[in-house]
């Protein structure tokens, strides 16, 4: 990226705090260890899974989202970690809606796999 200046976007959880960043439509952990991804207005683990909505930078459960699994997808290679940015803000707005971060930290749950 010689020459060129990058500004890392953030995912934030819904109390403020950086918990990964996003890269094209793929969500990464701060060490760069791919997460999931966003499809439109959803995010998914590399399973399929539905993991959450995405909404003003964070990965939320949402009450009138309609989740559903998608075929599963490689994740992309890790990239290079980015720097603990600082928090934000906690926005009344964003209490509305609980926090689902951790599902794409979640390992897969067999059952729910074979189900579909």
């Amino acid at each position: 990226m010689r020459g060129q200046a990058s500004m890392t976007m953030y995912v934030y959880s819904t109390a403020g705090e950086p918990r990964g960043f996003l890269f094209e439509t793929t969500v990464y952990a701060l060490d760069g260890t791919p997460l999931g991804r966003v499809l439109g207005s959803r995010v998914h683990r590399f399973d399929g899974s539905y993991a959450g909505e995405w909404f003003h930078q964070m990965v939320v459960d949402r009450p009138t989202a309609r989740p559903r699994s998608i075929p599963p997808v490689a994740p992309p290679p890790p990239r290079p970690p980015e720097p603990v940015s600082w928090g934000r803000r906690q926005v009344a707005e964003y209490g509305a809606y609980a926090d689902a971060f951790d599902r794409l930290l979640a390992t897969a749950d067999p059952y729910q796999m074979a189900a579909e």
